[in-house]
């Protein structure tokens, strides 16, 4: 220990960072007790009591920083009450003192046992002796903490001291210009002001934070604690409402600013009205409404160019609304003066003021869902004046509406009806609008849903019907029984109707939800009754319509059993079938899991499509493109074991030679399990579905589409195959055959070749690096070097819907570089084909890979902008605009060799979407 002499704490004089030095060493000497705290202050008498000034800062600084190490829970009330008095007596010291005895007060408040008498005595000493204005930026912003932890820490004590602390905050804050200072301070002014009362000082403690409203600050990017506008200007509002005292004058304040000819301060003005709403009573609020809505009128009735202005006021004006709601009186005292200021234009649809007239109406719906909801809805009803039926020897029939309304008048106002119900649904009020208004308005929309219902497509003014739907779907629960009976017959029409496409899904889903009963003995039971006299047009409508209702348990069966009925039974025809087979998928699209499973466990849904598929009666090839898909869309979601038993059970019954077997086996394999191996399959599969893929160039388009399928099928089946010695032998002994083949200069047998490659690559198989030198030496062939250029386009390219459950880390980098080895000089020759494939692969290598070997790949890139290849070019210039993009110094320093090369190939119309970035 070094013992603490005069000359010790002389020789720490020397700079700041020996005064941290030997402080450091005090306070640990002070923890370990070997001396008092009062030892350090009586030995420090010699700097502390000086008549230099540079040593009594250096003295005061050090004791500070000893302070400042010392564990905030080691001093005790005595020793902290000893010390608060030395430091508030130096507040009378010369200016130059008081930095250091800011920073002494800053450790003495952060101390464990400082007492509570402490807090006023500091700061009255501080108020009377010093102004925080008159000290640099760095101790205004220690002094802007020490307010703020002695008004968390010591409210009660503060508070006895009566308006002197806030005399002395408001005096502390007056007059600061630092951006920094003051976003710390409009952080934690609210709060502050929030608990301590401000008696007379209310006006005052106002003006403080109203002089810097709206904030006037451009940050700079260069500094590193970055503060912006926004911020700032949402802390000060949160000032400027943050005392009940305050409400008397932001209002005013407000108003003012609104008229400014500034965007920036009017949105600032509009969101400390909003602010305002939401933080004072509603009662004192809503004194000063009027003047509030005098000057919202301006900017958003008939509606500032800004949207921006406009958003914010439609905003300000919900807010107030919807606080005012808990208290009717005042509510409609304000709904009544804004609604009496646009319903006059709320019905003239072509005039200028509709569209903010609509804009205010649903922000008074939001507000007070029933009082604004009646009245808007009430103004409407007047001019839908529509004749809702004639009565002839037929009975009832619609007739053409005759309301001042013409059809795109009607949409529109529909449209605000349905947001209107829409509102009131959500505010939980639909059900308790006026009943009679609800029944009338859609007595109207029914009516126009029911006219010219029987002429062609051509003939009916869609748009209307949707938005008549629209305000029905909305208010299902307000219906009457008395409307709902005409609208069942109404759906009924327009699904079955013979050629208008109109989906009316949303509201029979909703009325199923509501009525279930009705919908079954109205809807469902009349469609499913007729199902079999409808044209496969309309059969594609109600099956669509009735798939939405599976989900409620009242109508699953009904719907199930109609779908599968024609999806499995004999004797349909296959047009119908193929219908049904797409209803099924539909429901297995669905993102419900537990629906799917049900749907497997309830029905044996792959059994009755296995049985289908492999029966006597030959399909289609686009029922068993739904078959296959529905397969794999079951087995996906079922457990491993399922799915071992399922595969297992049916991959021996299949013969692959055959269109059928064909697409159930793409059914088991697409969406199969990585984990369920196929071992005991793979040499079977793997043969047989080669030769179906070298069949693909007989004529016909179910024969190509056989190959194709056939390809992927192969591609999945060595990506997921295990990597032994009997799976490689039967891989090495398809490639010989392969390779037979393309010396026979067959196409397909190439293109088989690149899907192996694919899933082999994927896999990340060491024989698939014998394919691609296969591919390579393709590239000159005579009459194989296209199809071989576009089996390295085959392997790049991404398939979304083609499943590889085993994907090697970092595969395409391996490929990247597997390819330009191989190709090595070759990319130099005259052929093109070798830079096609190269710019092929290059295209799916990560941006990474591509900026790692910039030298390399660079020229070749240049080198195909000169070229006459579209498909290449798109991806070169893709590619290209990247690193340009990214200001790749390597492109940049070629900018005079790729301005020109796209300049020459915006010459050539079939370039110009490739070098339209140029």
């Amino acid at each position: 220990m070094t013992p603490l002499t005069q000359n010790s704490i002389e020789e720490a004089f020397v700079n700041n960072e020996a005064l941290r030095q030997a402080a450091a060493n005090v306070s640990r000497n002070v923890v370990k007790g070997f001396y008092d705290i009062s030892h350090v202050v009586e030995q420090m008498g010699f700097a502390l009591t000086s008549t230099t000034v540079e040593q009594r800062v250096k003295g005061t600084m050090f004791l500070s920083y000893v302070l400042q190490e010392i564990p905030k829970d080691y001093l005790d009330c005595k020793q902290l009450e000893f010390i608060t008095t030395f430091y508030t007596d130096r507040c009378k010291d010369q200016h130059s003192v008081i930095p250091a005895v800011i920073d002494g007060f800053c450790a003495l408040l952060e101390m464990n046992e400082l007492p509570e008498s402490s807090a006023p005595k500091i700061m009255e000493a501080f108020f009377k002796h010093s102004s925080c204005q008159s000290h640099q930026r760095g101790e205004r912003a220690k002094w802007f903490k020490i307010l703020k932890v002695s008004a968390e820490r010591f409210e009660k004590a503060l508070m006895r001291s009566g308006t002197d602390f806030m005399f002395g905050v408001i005096n502390s804050i007056d007059g600061e210009r630092d951006p920094r200072n003051l976003d710390f301070v409009f952080s934690f002014m609210p709060d502050l002001l929030n608990r301590f009362p401000l008696f007379h000082l209310g006006e005052e403690m106002f003006e403080i934070f109203a002089c810097y409203f709206p904030i006037d600050f451009t940050p700079s990017r260069d500094d590193p604690s970055y503060i912006s506008r926004d911020e700032l200007a949402h802390k000060l509002s949160n000032c400027l409402v943050a005392a009940p005292d305050f409400l008397e004058f932001v209002v005013p304040l407000a108003l003012e600013k609104l008229q400014s000819d500034l965007i920036v301060a009017k949105l600032d003005a509009i969101e400390l009205l909003r602010k305002a709403a939401l933080k004072f009573s509603t009662k004192s609020f809503s004194e000063h409404f009027d003047a509030i809505w005098t000057g919202l009128k301006t900017e958003i009735f008939p509606g500032s160019d800004n949207t921006d202005i406009v958003t914010a006021g439609l905003a300000a004006l919900r807010t107030i609304f919807e606080k005012a709601h808990a208290t009717p009186d005042i509510s409609h005292s304000h709904q009544t003066k804004v609604l009496g200021t646009i319903l006059s234009h709320l019905t003239d649809v072509n005039q200028r003021l509709y569209n903010p007239s609509t804009a205010i109406a649903l922000v008074c719906v939001a507000g007070d869902p029933l009082f604004a909801g009646e009245r808007i809805l009430d103004t409407f009803l007047l001019k839908l004046t529509t004749k809702s039926a004639i009565i002839d020897g037929d009975g009832e029939k619609p007739v053409s509406p005759t309301a001042t309304y013409d059809d795109e008048q009607r949409i529109k106002v529909y449209g605000i009806m349905s947001q209107l119900f829409k509102i009131t649904a959500i505010k939980n009020c639909l059900e308790k609008l006026n009943k009679s208004v609800c029944e009338q308005i859609h007595a109207d929309t029914i009516t126009v849903l029911r006219f010219n219902i029987d002429a062609n497509a051509e003939k009916q003014n869609v748009d209307l019907k949707y938005a008549a739907l629209s305000v029905l779907s909305e208010s299902v629960p307000q219906l009457s029984e008395k409307n709902r009976a005409l609208l069942y017959k109404v759906l009924i029409q327009l699904i079955t109707h013979n050629s208008l496409e109109l989906e009316c899904v949303e509201l029979l889903e909703l009325l199923g939800a509501c009525y279930p009963i009705e919908v079954q003995s109205n809807c469902i039971d009349v469609l499913i009754r007729n199902f079999t006299i409808y044209a496969n047009f309309v059969k594609r409508k109600v099956l669509q319509h009735l798939l939405r209702l599976v989900i409620h348990a009242a109508f699953t069966s009904r719907i199930l059993n109609l779908v599968c009925h024609y999806a499995f039974d004999k004797n349909i025809s296959q047009d119908v079938r193929l219908l049904a087979l797409e209803a099924i998928n539909m429901l297995l699209n669905s993102d419900d899991t537990r629906l799917i499973v049900d749907l497997q466990t309830n029905n044996c849904l792959i059994s009755k499509l296995a049985e289908l598929a492999l029966g006597d009666t030959p399909l289609a090839l686009p029922a068993l493109e739904q078959i296959a898909a529905a397969f794999s869309r079951i087995e996906e979601h079922l457990p491993v074991s399922e799915q071992y038993i399922i595969a297992t059970e049916y991959l021996s019954q299949l013969k692959l030679q055959s269109a059928e077997h064909l697409y159930v086996a793409k059914g088991l394999l697409s969406r199969l399990h990585r984990d369920i191996s196929l071992d005991d399959f793979f040499e079977w599969l793997l043969n047989d579905l080669t030769m179906q893929s070298l069949s693909g160039d007989v004529v016909g388009k179910d024969k190509e589409k056989l190959g194709t399928v056939a390809r992927e099928l192969l591609c999945i089946l060595v990506n997921r195959a295990e990597d032994n010695g009997e799976n490689r032998k039967h891989l090495i002994n398809l490639l010989a055959l392969l390779k037979n083949k393309i010396k026979e200069e067959n196409k397909m047998a190439v293109e088989t070749m690149a899907w192996l490659a694919k899933g082999l690559v994927i896999s990340g198989s060491e024989v698939a690096d014998n394919i691609i030198e296969t591919l390579i030496d393709l590239l000159e062939h005579p009459s194989l070097s296209a199809v071989a250029t576009r089996a390295f386009e085959i392997i790049s390219t991404e398939y979304g819907e083609l499943f590889l459950p085993k994907v090697k880390f970092l595969y395409k980098q391996k490929l990247f570089h597997t390819v330009l080895t191989k190709l090595g000089n070759k990319l130099e020759a005259h052929s093109e084909n070798y830079l096609v494939a190269f710019i092929f692969v290059l295209k799916t290598a990560p941006h990474a890979v591509q900026k790692m070997n910039i030298d390399k790949i660079g020229p070749l890139l240049f080198k195909s902008l000169d070229c006459d290849n579209t498909t290449m070019l798109c991806i070169s210039l893709d590619i290209c605009q990247r690193f340009v993009t990214a200001g790749d110094e390597h492109f940049l320093r070629h900018l005079n060799h790729i301005i020109p090369s796209c300049l020459q190939l915006s010459k050539y119309q079939k370039s110009m979407v490739s070098v339209k970035w140029c």
